[in-house]
Parts: C-alpha cells; sequence; structure tokens
C-alpha cells in the first residue's frame, strides 16, 4: 500500500495519495495528508515569492521535500518493512501478527497506526532509537513462531533491499538523501525516464500512422 514515493528530478508536484502519502502498512492516508499539506503549502507561498529568482526544478525539489524529508523517507521504510512482512503471513501467521501488536501500549501501536510528524503518538516512531525500542519490545510479545519468522525476515529484507531499513534504525548508514540536496537530475536534462517514456509512444503513434 501507499505506492512509491516521488522521483527526485521530476517537475510535476503531487500531493497526498499522488505522492505516496499513504501508510505502507495500514493504507490510512487522510489524516497524513492533511498533516503534511500544511509545509508542503508554506513552500509553494515561499518558491512563489521568489519572482525572478524562481526556478521551476528547485522549487519542485523543494517542495516535495517538505513532505518527504529524511527524517520521514526513515520512518516511511520502516512502516514499508511492516506491510512486507504482513503481506507474505497466513492465516496463523496474521493472528500472531495482530495478537502481539495490540498487546503493545496504545501509545506505541497507535503512534505506528498514524506514523506521521505532529499525528497523535508519533514519538514513539518519530526516530531511530523509539523503532528500535518499538521493534525489540514487539518482538517480545509475539508467538516465538512468528517473532522468529520477523527476525528471519528483517535479515533477508535488509540484504534484497538495500539500506533503507538499515537506515530507520541506525544513524550509523546515513539518511536517505533529501530532494533538493543533490539536484543530479539537472546533469540528466531533466527527466529523463519520463522523455523516454514519451519519445517510445511517439514512435509507436508514428508507426501505426
Amino acid at each position: 500500500m501507499g505506492g512509491d514515493v516521488p522521483r527526485k528530478g521530476q517537475r510535476i508536484v503531487p500531493v497526498g495519495a499522488a505522492a505516496g502519502v499513504v501508510h505502507p502498512s495500514t493504507g490510512y492516508q487522510v489524516a497524513r495528508m492533511l498533516s503534511s499539506n500544511v509545509y508542503f503549502c508554506e513552500q509553494i507561498i515561499e518558491e512563489l515569492a521568489l519572482g525572478d529568482g524562481f526556478d521551476p526544478d528547485l522549487a519542485a525539489a523543494r517542495i516535495i521535500g517538505r513532505t518527504w524529508t529524511p527524517d520521514a523517507m526513515r520512518q516511511r521504510a520502516f512502516a514499508v518493512f511492516g506491510g512486507d512482512f504482513l503481506m507474505k503471513q497466513n492465516v496463523e501467521g496474521l493472528k500472531g501478527f495482530f495478537s502481539g501488536f495490540f498487546k503493545l501500549d496504545q501509545g506505541m501501536w497507535a503512534g505506528f497506526l498514524a506514523g506521521w510528524k505532529n499525528l497523535p503518538n508519533n514519538e514513539y516512531h518519530d526516530g531511530w532509537f523509539p523503532r528500535v525500542k518499538f521493534g525489540i519490545i514487539f518482538l517480545t510479545k509475539l508467538p516465538p513462531s512468528v517473532a522468529i519468522d520477523m527476525i528471519t525476515s528483517i535479515v533477508t529484507y535488509s540484504l534484497g533491499n538495500g539500506l533503507d531499513l538499515i537506515q530507520s534504525v541506525t544513524p550509523l548508514a546515513g539518511e536517505p538523501e533529501s530532494f533538493d540536496q543533490s539536484l543530479k537530475f539537472r546533469q540528466n536534462n531533466g527527466d529523463v525516464a519520463a522523455k523516454d517514456e514519451a519519445r517510445t509512444m511517439c514512435k509507436r503513434c508514428e508507426k501505426c500512422a
């Protein structure tokens, strides 16, 4: 659930579900979208106030970056793993997962369900240490078979999906690159993938004609 976050370098500035502001494990979206839009709109106002200094590429990167900060990306990576783990469970695994989940203190499980800056109980999940604490306590609440499966999944997921999960639970792996940090897309003359796709579609149309 939730889909991908916007690509670095795109000029189209998505909002809400189109920007991937959907909880990867729960599908919750409305409260997250409303909360993120405060910063999104603030940045739009700042960019438009630049007048002749307005740079569409940089503006798009900054606006999207107010929604998807490195901290938000880290928190999302933690939830993405949770959603991935849930998707591969059978009925018994799901029962074991949720029986353990709702044995947690309410603030912990409610904070995970919300999982966004300024939403209630987010202090349980807004940094690498609170997320590690949550994960360890959660493991102790799970049935042994589900706990072992989760530990195994953490290892295999980390090996197969790069640094995303590791960055979410430790400061040692650095942080995700921000949207406006490098602006590497300037070197690529815009959104190359979108342009290549458009050229391919044009060629197909020419053949059909």
